[in-house]
């Protein structure tokens, strides 16, 4: 049962097409489609070339810990479980 419901709960995961890893639940498009957004309203909106990178990468970093979190990444660490 717990299975059933870490498998549901899940948003991102293995494909069988594409890259082989992406989103696989309506939240976990809308998180990819949200990141887009936001890197792309950062390349408009900031002028500071310097500022642009560092906001970019505070989403990036964001983005990939919600990964980590919502998908069966994190179902092996630390090493040797």
């Amino acid at each position: 049962m717990e299975d059933d419901e870490r498998t549901r709960a899940r948003w991102f995961g293995r494909t069988e097409r594409g890259l082989g890893f992406g989103p696989l639940t309506w939240q976990g498009r809308a998180a990819t489609f949200l990141y887009v957004f936001l890197v792309l309203v950062a390349v408009v909106i900031y002028s500071s070339l310097g500022l642009t990178f560092l906001v970019i990468g505070l989403y990036t970093v964001g983005f990939l810990l919600l990964v980590a979190f919502t998908s069966d990444l994190m179902d092996h660490w630390p090493p040797g479980q």
